[in-house]
């Protein structure tokens, strides 16, 4: 969060509030000349200050509020048509290096994993929704179409947290619990079309992961989608 947006009207704002302050106090000492500029100065300074800390603060917390990172990106390629067969390469772009490779047959892609979504106050001081992928797996457009076909799926765990190494597993959920900062878990998953040459970016917002095209191809097959 850039504090800067809200400190530097917020200093303006007092240096206005301490003028005015000075002010009042020439004015019950008899100084009506002195107390007369410090609040001609003073009041102005105090009220923009104020509301462009105002302005500052909601600015900042709607990007918060809105935050997105990135998850991964999905590059979908066709192995045989007749069968619906297509090689779904999964590059994390949270875990720099990591690729998975999965043969996924079907209509549709569906990346799956566990969230866990924080107060929204607790968003606005820095902290983002945290995530751990699961599984990749296929799709079909219709239950009707999905009955009888085969079901698709690769594992996706990354690497544990850093913080495992230094804190015993049921220590982490404790302290976030005890500190009153987290509002859910909860699984989530999102799907998008197979098409041959079709990319796609996964993110993760404040309320769970989201995933959209990311080429012509992958719009138009989204477009498509019955």
């Amino acid at each position: 969060m850039n504090w800067i947006w809200i400190a530097a009207p917020l200093v303006v704002a007092l240096s206005g509030t301490g003028l005015l302050l000075a002010g009042t106090g020439h004015l019950f000492r008899g100084r009506p000349a002195r107390a007369s500029g410090h609040m001609l100065v003073g009041a102005p300074l105090a009220i923009i200050g104020f509301a462009a800390g105002l302005l500052g603060f909601n600015v900042q917390t709607y990007s918060r509020l809105t935050h997105e990172g990135p998850v991964a990106q999905v590059d979908v390629r066709l192995l045989d048509a007749a069968s619906q067969r297509y090689a779904v390469i999964v590059h994390r772009l949270d875990e720099p290096g990591s690729v998975t490779t999965c043969d996924l047959q079907g209509d549709e892609w569906l990346i799956s994993g566990r969230v866990q979504k924080w107060k929204p106050w607790a968003n606005v001081l820095g902290l983002d929704a945290t995530y751990s992928l699961d599984q990749l797996s296929n799709k079909y457009f219709t239950a009707a179409r999905a009955n009888g076909r085969p079901i698709t799926a690769c594992d996706l765990n990354g690497a544990p947290p850093v913080v495992n190494q230094y804190l015993p597993p049921e220590w982490l959920p404790w302290l976030t619990n005890k500190a009153y900062t987290v509002d859910r878990r909860f699984g989530d998953a999102n799907y998008m079309p197979l098409a041959d040459a079709a990319e796609y970016r996964v993110v993760i917002t404040q309320s769970g992961f989201n995933s959209e095209p990311a080429n012509d191809i992958a719009r138009k097959a989204n477009d498509a989608r019955p």
